[in-house]
């Protein structure tokens, strides 16, 4: 193999090799924004942390950005990891920052062959790894990650955080192969061993810790239990050597996020005859992904049929296990042709496929865990939702009482990140416990569907589904009927039907996520008393938290959108300052446009009486934007000193005829003259 250079410590060679290994093959989204300066300082960074790795350590380093002293008003932190190459290193990295809250700007991950000597020093770079490793070459992992600034105590914590992290991958990565014949020798058992049940039941068992074996789950702990009591009273004792990746601490909390207490409904299970239990471990991996663990638990049986020990096998499926289809996986395979098989659809016809397309679609994570009944019962619901989408749930409590998983579907004309947050608040107050995790998919069949896990404390998980239901109904469908209810006061009963029909189903959105159903009925109004594409109408207004400054101005128009150009001038010249503005189409703007736009007046006590400021400003800049009357800088006299918009006209005219007589002042000089003295103006 090609050596680059060699270097005894990390001076300028070092840095260049590094610069190489760094840069030449990173993906062109994390060089953004680097120049040449900058990519020397990172190399130097790295360099330097990786002078010295002292046997298996990983070196981890947590300071500023280094490219900070050479690109002006970086304010990141530098974050350099050199240690051995192993999976999953990566992206447990990048969980582990991302749980703490912290944004990702730039990661950079080349694995290098190098040369140390005894103490851990580098003495060589040799470059990209490649090829199988020669006497005496280590393949080291070399990632810079840049992220947010954090206070000192929250580096510390990161920084402890991240050796934890490694060292758990370096556990489950070391004991892989244990943990994969531990698997292998758990499937033997049970055909040598097997349980008091049908025998295809126990071959389904077998050959799914046999699907399991070949590279669709990533196997991150295992541990040996015996059984010990009565049997039906029975007790788990971890066996002492036997505990493998995470699962080598006997304190990891398998069942909750901060305890190892077993459940109390754990006994039931264990004296049941059925070979495999599966279900999700309390606390969060730190390995791969973060998220719950998939927990499989596999009972050993003596000859007699009695379950005398458990094995617990800690992982993930892998992205590929779970995009197989259920039909070619075991147990999924017994459990969706049980359901095909009790519903006895034709499988050539409409509902036969229509209920394949929902088994075939539902979330494989719960597929595993949920029992056949309740997967039967949720497919029927689910196949009525394909033909008339519609807010819906469906809740499962966890067979041990710690969580309740809820799959909620919403219209996806309904869903916004507001209702999200809304339903997931109406879940935890409602069940009693707390949303530790949600997954969002927007589907191809007009649904959007959220998993909700609601964690409950005491372990006593209780669902009650047609009230969870019915207040899933009341959030999404809510908004619509308030609507209906605000025009009924403005319109009366019949028109607000029929403008509900018509305006309100065409709101997006992200109109839905930022009005209420009030401000969207006066909406509907104004655009409703709008003739033709050349008509406007305006409406000012307030909302809680804005500044003593700040107002909030609609205008409305039929047809196409106005442009910038054109508005803000307008309202320039009657002294408003414009500072953002949201404009919102209904049917592509067929049935109009809002232009919604924050506006700050020079002084809040023009707003002390807002009745009377809407009074005077609205029909004026309604005028001013259709040309019925002049828009020039008098306007501004109509906000400032409390004149009606014939009144500014006159002023208008005084000064007109004044330019007639000679007298040289400019338009601006008077408006500002007047401004200054409100009364006099007045």
């Amino acid at each position: 193999m090609a050596t680059i250079s060699q270097v005894r410590k990390p001076g300028a060679e070092a840095a260049a090799d590094f610069a190489r290994v760094l840069f030449d093959a990173a993906l062109p989204g994390e060089v953004e924004n680097l120049d040449a300066g900058g990519r020397a300082a990172i190399a130097g960074f790295v360099a330097a942390a990786a002078a010295h790795r002292p046997g298996l350590t990983p070196v981890i380093v947590l300071e500023a950005a280094p490219d900070e002293a050479v690109t002006p008003g970086r304010r990141r932190l530098g974050l350099a990891i050199v240690g051995q190459d192993m999976p999953f290193i990566v992206d447990s990295v990048s969980a582990a920052i991302t749980a703490e809250g912290l944004a990702i700007d730039r990661i950079l991950h080349p694995v290098v062959d190098v040369r140390r000597d005894a103490s851990g020093a580098l003495t060589e770079v040799l470059g990209v790894a490649s090829g199988p490793l020669a006497t005496g070459v280590l393949r080291e992992s070399i990632i810079y990650i840049e992220l947010e600034r954090a206070a000192a105590k929250a580096r510390l914590a990161l920084v402890d955080r991240l050796h934890g992290v490694l060292a758990d991958v370096r556990a489950a990565v070391t004991d892989w192969p244990a943990m994969l014949a531990a698997l292998k020798a758990a499937a033997k058992s049970l055909a040598e061993c097997p349980p008091p049940v049908a025998p295809h039941v126990n071959a389904e068992a077998i050959a799914f810790l046999e699907w399991l074996a070949i590279d669709n789950f990533t196997l991150l702990g295992v541990r040996h239990y015996d059984l010990s009591g009565d049997l039906d009273d029975p007790a788990t004792q971890p066996v002492a050597g036997t505990g493998l990746g995470l699962l080598r601490n006997p304190d990891y909390p398998l069942w909750t996020g901060t305890s190892t207490a077993e459940p109390p409904r754990l006994k039931q299970l264990l004296a049941s005859p059925e070979p495999l239990s599966i279900t999700k471990s309390g606390a969060l991996t730190t390995v791969h992904r973060r998220v719950n663990g998939d927990l499989i638990s596999v009972k050993g049986f003596d000859r007699q049929g009695r379950v005398t020990s458990e094995t617990r096998f800690l992982g993930l499926y892998t992205s590929a296990a779970l995009a197989t289809s259920p039909r070619q996986v075991p147990l999924l395979r017994r459990k969706v042709g049980a359901v095909v098989d009790a519903l006895g659809f034709n499988a050539s016809g409409h509902t036969g496929k229509a209920l394949l397309h929902v088994l075939e679609d539902f979330p494989r994570d719960e597929l595993f865990e949920i029992p056949t009944e309740r997967l039967q019962s949720m497919a029927l619901g689910l196949m009525s939702l394909l033909d008339r989408p519609r807010p819906k749930l469906f809740a499962r409590a966890d067979a041990f009482g710690r969580f309740v998983s809820v799959l909620v579907y919403v219209p996806r004309d309904s869903y916004t990140g507001g209702v999200r947050e809304s339903v997931g608040r109406m879940l935890a107050e409602t069940i009693g416990g707390a949303v530790t995790r949600f997954e969002v998919e927007l589907r191809a069949e007009g649904l959007a569907r959220v998993h909700y896990i609601v964690t409950v404390p005491n372990g006593e998980a209780q669902v009650d589904e047609a009230e969870l239901d019915r207040r899933l109904i009341q959030l999404v469908r809510g908004w619509d009927e308030a609507l209906e209810a605000a025009l009924g006061s403005a319109a009366g009963a019949t028109r607000a039907a029929r403008l509900t029909l018509t305006h309100g189903r065409a709101f997006s959105a992200s109109y839905r996520a930022q009005h209420s159903a009030v401000e969207a009925a006066a909406d509907v109004m104004a655009l409703a008393g709008l003739e033709d594409d050349a008509a406007r109408a305006v409406r000012l207004s307030r909302r809680d938290g804005d500044t003593p400054h700040q107002l909030r101005l609609k205008i409305y128009r039929l047809g196409q959108v106005i442009p910038l150009s054109e508005a803000v001038p307008v309202l320039e010249n009657f002294g408003l300052r414009v500072i953002e503005e949201f404009p919102f189409d209904l049917a592509g703007g067929r049935l109009g446009w809002i232009h919604d736009f924050l506006v700050e007046v020079a002084d809040p006590a023009v707003l002390a009486d807002f009745d009377g400021f809407r009074a005077r400003v609205e029909p004026a800049l309604t005028a001013s934007l259709t040309g019925a009357q002049e828009n020039d800088g008098f306007n501004a006299l109509i906000v400032a000193t409390g004149l009606v918009a014939e009144e500014a006209g006159w002023l208008r005219a005084y000064f007109r005829y004044l330019r007639q007589t000679g007298v040289a002042y400019g338009l601006m000089t008077v408006v500002d003259a007047l401004r200054r003295y409100p009364a006099l103006a007045r």
